[in-house]
Protein backbone atom coordinates (compact mmCIF):
# COMPACT_ATOMS: atom_id res chain seq x y z
CA UNK A 1 0.00 0.00 0.00
CA UNK A 2 2.94 2.49 0.53
CA UNK A 3 4.49 1.48 -2.44
CA UNK A 4 1.10 2.47 -4.96
CA UNK A 5 0.79 6.18 -2.33
CA UNK A 6 4.74 6.90 -2.88
CA UNK A 7 4.17 6.40 -6.85
CA UNK A 8 1.15 8.41 -6.75
CA UNK A 9 2.95 11.00 -5.02
CA UNK A 10 5.60 10.80 -7.31
CA UNK A 11 3.45 11.37 -10.34
CA UNK A 12 1.21 14.32 -8.48
CA UNK A 13 4.95 15.92 -7.93
CA UNK A 14 5.98 15.17 -11.46
CA UNK A 15 2.88 16.94 -13.08
CA UNK A 16 3.31 20.08 -10.35
CA UNK A 17 7.02 20.59 -12.28
CA UNK A 18 5.92 20.28 -15.97
CA UNK A 19 3.98 23.25 -16.28
CA UNK A 20 0.33 24.37 -15.23
CA UNK A 21 2.31 27.01 -12.53
CA UNK A 22 1.08 29.84 -14.25
CA UNK A 23 4.83 30.92 -14.48
CA UNK A 24 5.38 34.61 -16.24
CA UNK A 25 8.20 32.95 -18.29
CA UNK A 26 5.07 31.48 -20.16
CA UNK A 27 3.66 34.51 -21.16
CA UNK A 28 3.97 35.73 -25.13
CA UNK A 29 4.67 38.84 -26.07
CA UNK A 30 0.92 38.81 -27.11
CA UNK A 31 -0.35 38.28 -23.16
CA UNK A 32 1.75 41.29 -21.83
CA UNK A 33 -0.06 43.64 -24.67
CA UNK A 34 -3.16 42.62 -23.71
CA UNK A 35 -2.21 43.14 -20.30
CA UNK A 36 -1.18 46.45 -20.42
CA UNK A 37 -4.13 47.02 -22.84
CA UNK A 38 -6.52 45.71 -19.67
CA UNK A 39 -4.64 47.76 -16.73
CA UNK A 40 -4.72 50.99 -19.30
CA UNK A 41 -8.49 51.00 -19.73
CA UNK A 42 -8.63 50.20 -15.60
CA UNK A 43 -6.84 52.76 -14.76
CA UNK A 44 -4.29 50.55 -13.46
CA UNK A 45 -0.79 52.78 -13.27
CA UNK A 46 0.72 49.91 -11.06
CA UNK A 47 0.25 47.00 -13.38
CA UNK A 48 1.36 49.48 -16.34
CA UNK A 49 4.35 49.83 -14.49
CA UNK A 50 5.00 46.67 -13.59
CA UNK A 51 5.14 45.54 -17.57
CA UNK A 52 7.48 47.94 -18.07
CA UNK A 53 11.27 46.88 -18.22
CA UNK A 54 14.14 48.99 -16.32
CA UNK A 55 15.37 50.68 -19.48
CA UNK A 56 11.83 52.20 -20.37
CA UNK A 57 11.20 53.40 -16.93
CA UNK A 58 15.08 54.91 -16.94
CA UNK A 59 14.17 56.68 -20.18
CA UNK A 60 11.09 58.12 -18.76
CA UNK A 61 13.08 59.17 -15.42
CA UNK A 62 11.10 59.62 -13.13
CA UNK A 63 11.28 58.99 -9.70
CA UNK A 64 8.32 57.37 -9.34
CA UNK A 65 6.40 55.24 -12.33
CA UNK A 66 3.13 54.40 -10.97
CA UNK A 67 2.76 58.69 -10.58
CA UNK A 68 4.28 59.51 -13.61
CA UNK A 69 1.78 56.93 -15.19
CA UNK A 70 -1.57 58.10 -13.63
CA UNK A 71 -0.68 61.45 -14.45
CA UNK A 72 0.45 61.09 -18.03
CA UNK A 73 -3.04 59.16 -18.27
CA UNK A 74 -5.56 61.93 -16.30
CA UNK A 75 -7.67 63.80 -17.67
CA UNK A 76 -8.91 62.38 -20.67
CA UNK A 77 -10.85 58.91 -21.43
CA UNK A 78 -8.86 56.75 -23.85
CA UNK A 79 -9.84 53.06 -24.85
CA UNK A 80 -7.58 50.94 -26.03
CA UNK A 81 -8.03 47.94 -28.54
CA UNK A 82 -4.77 45.06 -29.32
CA UNK A 83 -4.86 44.95 -32.95
CA UNK A 84 -1.93 42.59 -33.19
CA UNK A 85 1.56 41.45 -32.18
CA UNK A 86 4.40 40.19 -34.12
CA UNK A 87 7.17 38.67 -32.31
CA UNK A 88 10.98 38.19 -33.73
CA UNK A 89 13.24 36.29 -31.41
CA UNK A 90 13.30 38.20 -28.56
CA UNK A 91 11.68 41.54 -30.05
CA UNK A 92 7.94 42.46 -30.18
CA UNK A 93 5.52 45.07 -31.42
CA UNK A 94 2.27 45.59 -31.18
CA UNK A 95 -0.22 47.79 -32.67
CA UNK A 96 -2.98 49.01 -30.45
CA UNK A 97 -5.92 51.43 -31.43
CA UNK A 98 -6.58 54.37 -29.20
CA UNK A 99 -10.02 55.77 -28.96
CA UNK A 100 -9.85 58.67 -27.23
CA UNK A 101 -12.93 60.13 -25.53
CA UNK A 102 -14.82 56.96 -25.59
CA UNK A 103 -17.04 57.82 -28.33
CA UNK A 104 -16.92 56.48 -31.73
CA UNK A 105 -17.00 59.28 -33.50
CA UNK A 106 -13.87 60.37 -31.48
CA UNK A 107 -10.40 60.28 -32.72
CA UNK A 108 -8.63 57.30 -32.95
CA UNK A 109 -5.04 57.04 -32.61
CA UNK A 110 -2.54 54.06 -33.35
CA UNK A 111 0.28 53.25 -30.84
CA UNK A 112 2.87 50.71 -31.19
CA UNK A 113 4.24 48.61 -27.98
CA UNK A 114 7.89 47.03 -28.65
CA UNK A 115 8.39 44.39 -26.67
CA UNK A 116 11.68 42.70 -25.53
CA UNK A 117 12.40 39.53 -23.92
CA UNK A 118 13.76 40.67 -20.44
CA UNK A 119 15.44 37.72 -17.89
CA UNK A 120 13.22 35.55 -19.70
CA UNK A 121 10.17 37.73 -19.46
CA UNK A 122 8.28 40.01 -21.98
CA UNK A 123 8.61 43.51 -20.72
CA UNK A 124 7.22 46.93 -22.53
CA UNK A 125 10.21 48.69 -23.48
CA UNK A 126 9.27 51.49 -26.24
CA UNK A 127 5.90 53.06 -26.49
CA UNK A 128 4.88 55.65 -29.31
CA UNK A 129 3.11 55.86 -32.57
CA UNK A 130 3.89 53.60 -35.87
CA UNK A 131 7.62 53.96 -36.57
CA UNK A 132 9.06 55.54 -33.11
Amino acid sequence: MTRPALLILACAALLAGCGGGGGNDQQSARDVARAYVDARNQGDAAKVCELYSQQLIRELKTSNCVAFVQEQTAGTATDLTLVGVSEHGDQATATIQARVGGNIANAIAPIELKLTRENGDWKISGLGGPGG
